[in-house]
Parts: structure tokens; sequence; C-alpha cells
């Protein structure tokens, strides 16, 4: 398994597993369509600076988390959406989750949550926003 891809295994885990989100669904990439909520997309961020991404036995890098939440088009939309954009809220916080394992299950050294943006309700009336997370790994 590449590098990257053990990242990606990591993200999955930390989310999916007993101190993650409840009923996440994790992609690798964007798939053609979303058939359950939440659904968390995970792509490296762009650009990868290649001159400090793999230099030395180390890379550090960045992955784009995009969440997609239910539709927005009720009340109990809006607050299921603040809850997982919350930092701590149990069960549903993605930047709770993620802190809660740094070596994202000892796949990588060290990552850390370094902000959401773009938060929307995007053109399909869904929620969603972008995570970023940021991370550092050993390579032999």
């Amino acid at each position: 398994m590449s590098a990257l891809s053990d990242v990606f295994k990591g993200i999955k885990d930390v989310l999916t597993g007993t101190s993650g989100v409840t009923d996440i669904n994790v992609h690798l990439g964007a798939p053609d369509a979303i058939n359950a909520f939440p659904a968390v997309f995970v792509t490296p961020d762009n650009p990868i600076d290649l001159l400090k991404a793999f230099s030395g036995n180390s890379f550090s890098g960045t992955m784009r988390l995009t969440v997609f939440i239910r539709s927005g088009d009720s009340e109990d939309g809006w607050r299921q959406f603040w809850d997982y954009l919350d930092p701590v809220q149990a069960q549903t916080s993605i930047t709770r989750a993620l802190r809660s394992d740094p070596s994202l299950n000892a796949l990588v050294d060290s990552s850390q949550v370094r902000q959401i943006e773009n938060v929307r309700k995007a053109d399909n009336g869904v929620f969603a926003f972008d995570l970023l997370l940021d991370y550092i790994k050993s390579v032999a």
C-alpha cells in the first residue's frame, strides 16, 4: 500500500471507529453519487509541494475532507449540520474524531485539523463543508 493510501486508511479508520462519527460513509475521492449521509470524500489538497512533501525520510501534506450532510431543506437539517461542524460534539463532530487520534490509527506520525472552509448549502440541496487535515508521515 502506498504511503498516501495509508493516510486515507487512517482517516477512514478514525472516522468510522469507536471514537468516530456515527454512520459516516468515507470515500477515497468523489464517487458519482452520494447514496447515504453523512458522507466524506477524501482527496489530497492541491497543490502538492513535491520539494517539501517528499524530502528526507518523511513527508507532509494536507488532505481535504469534503463533508456532505443531509438535505438542508428543513430546520432539523440545519441543526444536524451544526453538530457536524461543532469541534466537540460527541458522535457527530468530524474535528473531534480526528483530534481523538492524531496518529490516525498509527498510520502517520501526527496530524492536525487546520481549518474548516467553504461552509455551504451545495447545488444538490445538501449541506457541505471542507476540512483541511495536515499530516506528517515517516517512510523507510
